[in-house]
């Protein structure tokens, strides 16, 4: 009785493990694709502290649902609020470098985000460098089979440390 029991649970638990072995293949990938979009946001990032905000605007979404928290403070809703934020920091941080480090991703169906330990240094605009360690959220909207920013958060939080300030 036991084994006639298993062959006819048989077909239906080998079409389970295919389709569990199948779902990480799908979510890896689109994780990878949040992690090299996250990884580009840092680099449009840098490109920005260098004066060229052309990259960080080819990675954000131009929606009105977008929204920047900074750890400089403040919040931006909507691309143009976004944008002018990030014209800001250019102009108080004319300089420096942020990379992310212990970047984890996650996502489901066509959104993501990935949360990631900023770190770096800004030169102010009076001169010095300030140096920074701080917590931050990222997250994505696949908007025409491309990965885009919806919003950004980063803040001192836990990390021992203050972010840059206005």
């Amino acid at each position: 009785m036991t084994i006639i029991a298993l062959l006819c649970l048989a077909p239906a638990l080998a079409q389970n493990a295919r389709a569990q072995s199948q779902a990480p293949k799908a979510s890896a990938a689109a994780e990878d694709r949040v992690r090299s979009a996250t990884m580009l946001f840092y680099d449009a990032f840098n490109s920005a502290l260098r004066g060229d905000l052309d990259p960080l605007s080819a990675v954000w979404s131009h929606r009105p649902d977008v929204s920047n928290l900074s750890a400089a403070g403040g919040r931006a809703a909507g691309w143009n609020e976004v944008h002018a934020d990030f014209q800001n920091m250019v102009r108080l941080y004319p300089g420096g470098r942020i990379a992310p480090r212990d970047i984890i991703v996650i996502t489901d169906g066509d959104m993501g985000y990935s949360v990631c330990t900023e770190t770096g240094q800004l030169r102010s605009a009076e001169g010095p460098m300030v140096s920074f360690n701080q917590r931050a959220t990222n997250i994505f909207r696949r908007e025409d089979g491309k990965w885009k920013m919806i919003h950004h958060h980063a803040d001192a939080g836990s990390t021992g440390s203050q972010g840059p300030t206005r």
